[in-house]
């Protein structure tokens, strides 16, 4: 991701894998790259949920012709 920021809001990033270190220096680089938060989606375990996540950005950019500039970001209430 090149620009994580679509106009006033900053898109969010995520994560798995079993290196709490590892964890923390990629959190560390998304935040530094402009990403408003870096969601840990777990343990190596979750990697897979992340690669269909993956798969659904790109049925939305190349699929739905929506192109590569949209992105994810978590809402809570």
């Amino acid at each position: 991701m090149k620009n994580p920021a679509y106009g006033d809001t900053q898109l969010d990033l995520f994560m798995a894998g079993n290196s709490t270190a590892a964890k923390a220096i990629a959190r560390q680089l998304a935040l530094d790259a402009g990403f408003a938060n870096c969601y840990d989606f777990g343990g190596s375990d979750r990697v897979a949920l992340l690669e269909q996540f993956a798969l659904a950005w790109i049925n939305l950019a190349i699929f739905q012709q929506m192109g590569r500039n949209i992105g994810f970001k978590l809402l809570v209430r």
